[in-house]
This record gives structure tokens, sequence and C-alpha cells, in this order.
């Protein structure tokens, strides 16, 4: 069987229902807080900077202060009381390596007293400084993007119940490879993969637990090969005019987002190029095993199996035993990393990075 030259969604029960869903037209969004996640590498940077460029919403590049607020909230106590609230606006915008408060681009010390008179919950303070960044920009919606966003929608939700969140999902091949090319996991491929499935499965339980108009998923594809149609579905998702969809197409030529080797195609007009690219630097044997560990939500989100168009392509279990016979073995000079299993060692590489996401 020929696959085609990169996915194809075909024509479903599960497509008609997108199409259903673009339908939704929320009404009364015009100040709700929008969120961006999903598996690393799918392509949550290009949509961050479409959607920035809408005059009518402003989402800075990627801060490390939401979650981590949230995270230790009872650090900062009752916050009824303004020293506790000053003391949490301290944090946020007096640690800017570890906050990336800066990306906000706002004077710091008056940033402080913002937040400090802010409302007594964490949502209200952190929401403040977004609020802020969204006025220097000229609007007062808001909204964030951080791909690890999607492992932990309870607590945004909990932060910010009236949020919208879009979940960028992306050929589980092109965001492996992705992660493959930059060394992530030392190119490990398979705990590329349950990356991906464990942002895949938080976005499953996520469409069954939130409401039409609270959660969305968007095609990475879709956005890149119809990226006008996919846009005109998320300027209704969110409640935005459709008349500046031009200028979130050609966001390419205001980006501020550092040029690099992570994200150097904000800096470009967007190409379906990325769709195939996994095709360049992922093995028959990593195809396979990509294919067998995430072929039924592959097939859920229509991207099809390459099958007999990877030649040598192995059953599942042979492919991961070749796969394995591949990677050169690690050495581990601390005698407890030394004991751990295979899939231990996995498990928290796996952790360390979407700590870090």
């Amino acid at each position: 069987m020929r696959a085609a030259p990169f996915p194809a969604l075909a024509r479903s029960a599960k497509a008609r229902a997108r199409e259903a869903a673009d339908r939704v037209v929320v009404v009364g969004a015009h100040d709700r807080p929008v969120f961006v996640g999903a598996c690393p590498r799918s392509g949550t940077t290009v949509l961050r900077s479409m959607l920035h460029a809408h005059p009518d919403l402003a989402l800075p590049r990627e801060t490390r202060f939401l979650l981590e607020t949230y995270r230790d909230r009872q650090r900062f106590g009752d916050l009824r009381v303004e020293a506790n609230r000053g003391a949490l606006a301290e944090w946020i915008v007096r640690n800017p390596q570890a906050t990336q408060f800066r990306r906000l681009g706002l004077d710091a010390d008056a940033a402080v007293q913002r937040l400090s008179c802010a409302p007594p919950t964490i949502g209200s303070v952190v929401g403040t400084a977004f609020q802020l960044f969204a006025a220097r920009h000229g609007t007062h919606r808001w909204g964030d993007k951080r791909p690890m966003y999607v492992l932990h929608l309870p607590s945004i939700f909990s932060m910010f119940p009236d949020a919208q969140f879009i979940n960028v999902v992306r050929d589980p091949r092109g965001a492996v490879a992705s992660m493959k090319k930059l060394g992530w996991y030392g190119g490990d491929v398979r705990t590329a993969v349950e990356l991906w499935l464990r942002s895949m499965r938080s976005a499953r339980r996520a469409a069954r637990r939130y409401r039409p108009d609270q959660f969305r998923e968007l095609r990475y594809e879709d956005l890149v090969t119809r990226p006008v149609e996919a846009l005109a579905g998320l300027c209704r998702f969110l409640g935005l005019p459709p008349d500046h969809i031009d200028r979130m197409v050609s966001f390419h030529e205001g980006v501020d987002v550092p040029v690099n080797r992570y994200h150097w195609r904000v800096s470009q007009p967007l190409t379906d190029e990325p769709l195939r690219g996994w095709m360049e630097v992922l093995t028959p044997s990593e195809v396979a095993l990509v294919e067998a560990e995430a072929g039924a939500l592959m097939e859920r989100y229509g991207y099809e199996s390459a099958g007999a168009r990877v030649s040598g392509q192995r059953p599942a279990h042979k492919a991961k035993r070749a796969k394995r016979a591949e990677t050169p073995s690690q050495s581990y000079p601390y005698p407890v990393a030394a004991r751990l299993t295979t899939a231990q060692r996995r498990r928290h590489a796996l952790e360390r990075v979407v700590g870090r996401m």
C-alpha cells in the first residue's frame, strides 16, 4: 500500500465532527484567556506567533511562572494578606532567569506594584502580569503558550475557569523526528514517542471533560496546508474578528522570537516541508516503532501508516528489538543509575525534559 507524500486526513465521521466544531461560535469570549499547548515540537511557536499577530489578542513568548506559582501556592500563604501578594509578585518579577518574566517587556517595579494590588487569588495575580503585557500591545485580551500546559489542564482551568485551550496535534513521526534531530533524550526515539503519547492521552481526557467552547484541537498539518481555513475556525472558537487572518498568515513578517535551531521556521513563510521531514530523519525501524506504539491515535487523527512504503519494515516486536540494537549502550557512572532498568531510565529522562518544557 502506497501512502501519500505527507499525511492526509480522510473524510470520516471524525472529520465531520471537527467541521461541526468549527461552527461553534463562542459568545462573550472577548475577555477569556487563551492557552496553547501540545507535545513539544508540534508547531506551538508558529501558532502562538499567528495568534499574537491578531490585534485583539496578545501572547508572549514562553514564560515559566504560571504553573510554578500554582504548584507552590501554599508557599505564599493567604493571598488576602497584601504582604503575601507582594511576596508572590516579587518572586515572579525578580527571578527573570527562572520565570522568564523579562519576556513580557514590563517595568519590574511597576509590575510588582500592580501584581501586589491584584485580587487575592493565584489566577488574579498571574493574570495581571499577562494583562499588563496585553495592554502594552494595545489590547486587553491575553494568552500564553507552553507545550507542557497540555499535561496540566486541571490546574489551568482551576486558576482560570473561563479559559480557552488549543491543543496542537502533529503527526507523531514528525514530532519525534524533530526531537531526534535536536538530540533530545540522546536521540532515543522510544522516549520521544512516550512523550507524544502522554501529551495526547492528556488531551483526550480533556476533550471528554471540557466543553467545546473550552477545549479545541488543531492539527499542525491543517494549519500548514490550509492556514486561512484553520485560522478562520480558530477565530470563531475564540470569538475573534476574522478580518485579520491575512495578517496572521503573514506572522513571519513581524516575528519576535529569536531565530535559532529550535525556532528558525518562525521567520519563514509557511511551507509543507516539515510534513515530509521525518522521512529523511527516521530509520525504517524507527518509523515502524512509532507506528506500532502510536498507531491507534494516529488513525484517530487521520495519519496514514507508512505501511509497505517503508522497505524492510519488520513486525513491531522485531522493530523494537532492532532499535535497541542500533542504540549505543550508555554508561552510568553512579551506582543508583546503574541499577535502573532501561524503562526506568527512559521515564527519568522523560520527567527531566517535561520539567523543563
